[in-house]
């Protein structure tokens, strides 16, 4: 068998291939990389999101990012790896449900991780605009806002059609410029400190944190910065060495993520005194990066503080475009969604689900505009923790499959700890939301993705008896 094609096995341990019109061996490790960590978007998170962590773990900001890499994000990486390695390709957490949970299962997960990524799509869209907006007041305004969105929806559709190179390229550019911001300014708070009697090693001390219990709800934030790193699994079906790239890719991101906020929270407190971290509050400002970009470099360069947003939501914005095209794509090859949905133009991009799920964003960001930005912190949040759950609910059902009893169970404990961890961030997103008056909305939504995916299951069934029917009255 070529080793340009997806290997993938059976229930019954046989191996088999799987056909793709996506443009196969087209992207490296390197690529695939730099293009799943865009989806993480470090310049958005470090300025949206440390400040939030200073304010709940102080000093020990580090110690949380720590704790919540190796549990559970590492075990949900390892999870990941394994199933992709059994069942790999574009639809991910489709694929996966659907092979070892059940088909049903399957179809109402894809869509709610393709939802997520929509969803995804029209925040980073919203922010962008934001921050451009910032960088430029003359294009300020409600009407200016939703237009700029647009463009950028607009404008990374076009990239998204032109191929996965196309994509991989200017995924890479965004990227390098963000982690030479985010990590560059904590290597100056570690080499040119401005705060002093700081300790790296009192940051990683939980008894200073106050114990596991105290540090938690740091952990849980953690979680939430690390998240992503499986968009990688989107783009197997254009790797050149479909699984090893693709697992090696992953825990690259997860690796790269956690060390790129690690230098942050570490360096910034030697730039500027936490509880001055902890009490900015981003809006459009450049939050915390622009408190320490201030420290070291000079006002010519502040802008830099608000570019960085704009490339980070930029390759948010494009990747999570990406993600949902291809999830969409293969879910219409399983015959899961219509037909249409599994066509793909000369560059080999699926480009009806690309304008599909586009035009999605486009109305979402017309409905949901700026000052509705918690609500799609909602979307984002329930749809991932119920995609992830439910990956390694997967993973735990392939184990007790293919191993021994003693192996199944030790594999599964940490795994089935995992998923509880995750449940009490989707809790949490519900009862305690950023915004008080958003509380129970991100329930409710993930109630409603369920929905939209058993119609979605009622008029796939439908479908096929109708198909049934019309051959049992015409053999021929």
């Amino acid at each position: 068998m070529n080793l340009y094609e997806i290997i993938g096995y059976d229930r019954d341990g046989t191996v088999r291939e799987l056909n793709t019109a996506l443009n196969k061996a087209t992207l490296n490790t390197r690529d695939v990389t730099f293009s799943a960590l865009g989806f993480n978007a470090p310049g958005w998170i470090a300025a949206s999101s440390m400040s939030i962590l200073y304010s709940i773990s102080g000093h020990h900001a580090p110690l949380a990012i720590l704790i919540a890499y190796f549990f559970p994000m590492l075990v949900m990486a390892f999870c990941m790896i394994s199933l992709t390695r059994q069942a790999p390709s574009a639809g991910g957490i489709f694929t996966f449900t659907t092979r070892f949970l059940h088909p049903g299962v399957g179809t109402v997960l894809g869509w709610a991780y393709a939802v997520a990524c929509t969803a995804v799509m029209a925040m980073c869209a919203i922010i962008g605009t934001e921050y451009i907006q910032a960088l430029i007041p003359a294009v300020g305004g409600s009407l200016n806002s939703k237009m700029i969105g647009t463009g950028l929806i607009l404008i990374f559709l076009v990239i998204s059609c032109k191929g996965v190179n196309a994509t991989a390229k200017v995924a890479s550019v965004f990227l390098v410029f963000e982690i030479s911001v985010v990590a560059g300014l904590g290597l100056m708070g570690l080499i040119n400190p401005h705060v002093q009697d700081l300790s790296i090693t009192s940051m990683y001390s939980l008894e200073g944190a106050g114990g596991l219990s105290a540090i938690g709800p740091g952990v849980l934030f953690g979680v939430w910065m690390l998240a992503n790193f499986d968009s990688a699994i989107n783009y197997i079906e254009e790797s050149r060495i479909p699984v090893r790239t693709v697992q090696r890719s992953m825990l690259l991101v997860l690796t790269s993520a956690f060390l790129i906020y690690s230098l942050a929270a570490i360096g910034w407190q030697f730039a500027v005194p936490v509880e001055t971290l902890a009490a900015i509050i981003e809006d459009g400002n450049g939050g915390p990066i622009a408190a320490v970009a201030n420290v070291y470099l000079p006002p010519a360069m502040a802008w830099i503080a608000l570019f960085v947003v704009i490339t980070s939501a930029c390759a948010g914005l494009q990747i999570s475009s990406s993600a949902a095209a291809r999830t969409l794509y293969r879910m219409s090859e399983e015959g899961h969604l219509p037909v249409a949905l599994r066509s793909v133009n000369k560059s080999r991009s699926p480009w009806l689900a690309s304008v599909i799920v586009s035009a999605v964003a486009i109305a979402l960001l017309w409905w949901k505009p700026l000052d509705k930005i918690s609500w799609y912190y909602d979307v984002v949040t329930i749809t991932l923790v119920m995609s992830y759950m439910a990956a390694i609910a997967a993973f735990i059902a392939m184990t007790w499959r293919r191993h021994s009893f003693g192996l199944s169970l030790a594999l599964s404990i940490p795994a089935s700890l995992a998923i509880l961890v995750l449940g009490y961030i989707g809790y949490t997103a519900g009862a305690n939301p950023v915004s008080p008056e958003d509380q129970y909305t991100a329930w409710y939504l993930g109630a409603l993705t369920i929905l939209s995916g058993v119609l979605i299951l009622i008029w796939r069934s439908t479908i096929s008896k109708r198909t049934v029917l019309a051959q049992a009255q015409d053999p021929s």
